[in-house]
């Protein structure tokens, strides 16, 4: 231990250390990395189906399922399909947002609260949310009510957790300073409690945006006659494997374009925080 702090003994830095190239740590050399990366995939699945290591009836020729993707995107069938389950992951989004939020606060809040509910929140959580779906279809019917209930069951909890976390975390000397000054309960927790809670939120908005995208494609698997899981479901069953593959792609890229719609607007409204772009680290 004093050899460590005895700066004569410290040992320096290896220069033979092998160190990224700055072109690598650009922003452009990350996005070619990533690109060059996504061909190897490609190159990897590919060689997988020809070696016969995968059977195509699992894992198409990527060529097939660009194929598959294009004539998709040209149906307009599809385009009505996207358009449900879109529907419904942003409406269950909003409603699990609001709910997790304001269920977070008070446990953040009251220790109290926190005594009496967080224990069945977590027994909630715990349950596998996919045996609620059968009863959310019986309560609510097949229409789109049932899959936007999926999804705020998945998409509560993200937000519920990282907002009673944000505001447990809040700088105690800080809450004891706008006490001095007599700051009210509101100016506590428009000054303080809530910017300083506010990354944390974020964080579980993302989070909870995802959750609430496979909330309600279980629904639709479940019980529907629309969305992209009835429609992945259908195809599954017909055994059209690339079609399974091509909206399964567009699944990921849906979830892809949510997660930074949001990522936009935190820059947006939170842009007090130091972590703004990770790409840049």
């Amino acid at each position: 231990m004093t050899d460590l702090l005895n700066p004569e003994t410290r040992t320096a830095p290896d220069a033979n250390a092998v160190k990224e190239p700055s072109w690598l740590r650009s922003k452009i050399g990350m996005r070619v990395a990533s690109v060059l990366f996504g061909v190897a995939m490609l190159v990897g699945w590919d060689l997988l189906v020809r070696t016969g290591t995968v059977d195509e009836i699992i894992l198409p020729y990527p060529h097939l399922v660009v194929a598959a993707l294009a004539d998709e995107l040209r149906n307009s069938v599809f385009w009505m399909h996207f358009q449900v389950t879109t529907i419904e992951t942003l409406v269950g989004f909003g409603i699990g947002a609001v709910v997790g939020f304001g269920i977070g606060a008070a446990l953040g809040m009251s220790a109290w609260v926190r005594a009496v509910l967080f224990p069945y929140v977590v027994a909630f959580q715990g349950l596998p949310k996919v045996v609620l779906a059968p009863l959310f279809v019986t309560a609510l019917g097949f229409g789109i009510w049932s899959k936007i209930a999926m999804a705020v069951a998945l998409a509560f909890f993200p937000v519920l957790l990282n907002t009673m976390v944000g505001i447990l975390s809040v700088d105690r000397d800080q809450a004891r300073l706008l006490q001095m000054y007599r700051a009210t309960a509101w100016q506590k927790f428009t000054k303080l409690t809530l910017p300083g809670a506010a990354p944390l939120i974020s964080a579980g908005l993302k989070a909870s945006l995802t959750f609430a995208l496979i909330g309600a494609i279980v629904g639709e698997f479940v019980g529907a006659s629309k969305g992209l899981g009835f429609l992945l479901n259908t195809y599954a069953y017909q055994l059209r494997i690339p079609q399974v593959w091509a909206v399964m792609a567009v699944l990921a890229l849906l979830g892809v374009a949510l997660y930074w719609l949001i990522e936009l607007v935190d820059r947006k409204v939170i842009f007090w925080t130091g972590e703004r772009d990770m790409s840049t680290r």
